[in-house]
């Protein structure tokens, strides 16, 4: 090394950069302890738009997947017209699009059946048409097939549980639009809140923050801790959050196996995920918007 010349020590530098690093998390949990009972109305109310949102969209996920086990297991009942064979018939079918399979029930066994629910005069003729139990792969092929069938000549009549599914449709889309506004109106309001109470606290320590840009330090040195304690509030809120998620997970594979289906088994995890990174955009997003504004000025 010559004269004049000034050697850098790389462990200097590691050492320096881990004591930068202490301080800003030393900041960010001194700011936690600055906001006082803020922390538990911010935590709240971030938690509530979290578990709104949640539930709500593993509802959604659930729902949906209800419906595509109840399309793929959905029977169309065509009624074969007098004459007709209906192994034949089932035979010509089975090769449509978006048939899954087709079963016969004969008239005399839905006869047969009809009069152990019922009180039936032994000497009445069976007035009851041969059927086929149709199953589609789909409910969105539903529509296709229908159409199909009802042209089909020796088909008299087709019947599906339309009720049913027009319920069940209408009842998601519902489910779908309130989770999409109420996470709209909850995810603003939680965003503001946040960043209005950062701006009080780096109101409180104003002076100190001038004294640092005075000395040149930098602008990010400055914001790491308020963005780092907006993210806590968004982690922290999505912990809290995750329990009520939980209990409806439950609550719907309960509901699930009360039909004979199951969930999709990632649902949770996946919608779990999403929040995650929700609430670390709402949290951090919000202490940023304040910080940068007073930052600028």
């Amino acid at each position: 090394m010559t004269a004049g010349q000034v050697g850098i020590n790389p462990m200097d530098t590691v050492a320096t950069e881990l004591r930068v690093a202490g301080r800003i998390v030393q900041e960010t949990f001194g700011g936690l302890k600055r906001t006082g009972w803020n922390n538990f109305v911010i935590l709240v109310t971030m938690a509530s738009i979290l578990t709104i949102f949640g539930t709500l969209f593993l509802t959604v996920m659930e729902t949906q997947l209800f419906m595509s086990n109840i399309g793929s297991g959905l029977k169309i009942s065509a009624y074969v017209r007098e004459g007709n064979n209906p192994e034949t018939l089932r035979e010509q079918l089975e090769n449509l699009p978006y048939v899954k399979g087709i079963t016969v029930k004969s008239k005399e066994e839905s006869w047969k059946e009809m009069r152990k629910s019922y009180e039936v005069d032994e000497n009445l003729p069976n007035p009851l048409p041969d059927t086929l139990h149709v199953q589609i792969d789909s409910q969105d092929h539903l529509e296709p097939i229908l159409e199909t069938l009802q042209k089909v000549p020796e088909i008299e009549k087709v019947n599906y549980p339309k009720t049913v599914l027009d319920k069940i449709s209408t009842a998601a889309r519902f489910t779908t639009l309130i989770g999409f506004v109420a996470t709209i109106f909850l995810g603003v309001l939680t965003f503001f809140i946040i960043s209005n109470t950062i701006h009080l606290l780096i109101e409180a320590r104003s002076r100190e923050i001038e004294i640092l840009r005075m000395m040149g330090v930098s602008n990010w040195y400055i914001r790491l801790p308020f963005l780092l304690q907006g993210a806590l509030y968004g982690l922290l809120g999505t912990l809290i959050a995750y329990i009520p998620l939980a209990v409806t997970e439950n609550y719907l594979g309960r509901l699930m196996q009360y039909f004979y289906f199951s969930t999709s088994g990632y649902s949770l995890s996946f919608v779990f995920t999403v929040m995650v990174l929700m609430g670390l955009i709402v949290g951090a997003g919000g202490a940023a918007l304040s910080v940068h504004k007073y930052l600028r000025t």
